[in-house]
């Protein structure tokens, strides 16, 4: 993906807000493990870059954190998908890499953010209920990786 592409893409696209957010939210849970299962493959191979840039966000953690981290790009992508209509250009790393690195200054012991709130619901999920036992760090990395997926795709703030 290049510098241009993501704002005139985004100029057409359906607005990213909360009803975007819970209808995707909504389908995907509904989902049969074997659909899961190809859909994440799918996106796997589709962004490579944001598979690892996920995996960078959770690799001190756990594995439910893991499996949430993923979960949460792929929740992004989707969203971003349903926004647009199509498929997502594929996000080349080095904008993730600059994203990243950017992200991690600004947010730099601030895990408050717009990004915040689907972090929380994310993790709820894949802990099985309320806030579950993860913690200001993790809540942190997880706001961390949406706000670099968020800035290197151009969206900004609009999720």
């Amino acid at each position: 993906m290049t510098g241009g592409q993501a704002p005139s893409l985004m100029s057409q696209a359906r607005p990213i807000d909360a009803a975007l957010v819970d209808e995707v939210w909504r389908e995907i849970v509904q989902y049969p493990p074997d659909q899961v299962q190809f859909e994440a493959r799918a996106f796997l191979e589709q962004q490579p870059a944001v598979a690892a840039v996920a995996a960078l966000a959770s690799e001190p953690f756990e594995a439910p954190v893991q499996q949430a981290s993923f979960g949460l790009a792929f929740l992004f992508f989707k969203v971003l998908e349903r926004s647009l209509g199509a498929p997502f250009p594929r996000v080349a790393e080095e904008r993730l890499q600059a994203a990243w690195q950017a992200n991690v200054e600004r947010l730099a012991g601030s895990p408050e953010s717009l990004a915040s709130a689907l972090v929380g619901h994310v993790l709820s999920v894949f802990y099985g209920g309320d806030s579950g036992p993860y913690d200001a760090r993790v809540r942190a990395s997880l706001v961390l990786l949406l706000e670099t997926l968020t800035e290197a795709v151009d969206v900004g703030t609009e999720l």
